[in-house]
């Protein structure tokens, strides 16, 4: 696999075909639910500071596509919508 070094922008992966190691791990820009995106990917990965009820949360939560919706990574419970 070609090494590929990146300072900005988003890396796309193709399930279960390609991996990123990391060598100084990820940061995150956290965002509230309202901020998430409008038509979010199998996947995507956002750090969630409030919900969609306004409950303060500072989690790690992914977009998963069985269910359409967002999911806390700690448990795989649902993020609040409003």
């Amino acid at each position: 696999m070609a090494k590929t070094v990146r300072t900005s922008g988003a890396y796309t992966l193709q399930p279960t075909s390609e991996v990123v190691t990391l060598k100084n791990g990820l940061l995150f820009t956290p965002v509230a639910f309202a901020n998430l995106p409008g038509t979010p990917a199998m996947g995507m990965v956002a750090f969630l500071t409030t919900d969609g009820a306004g409950a303060k949360k500072n989690k790690l939560c992914y977009y998963e596509t069985a269910n359409n919706r967002w999911n806390y990574v700690d448990d795989n419970s649902a993020v609040a919508t409003s």
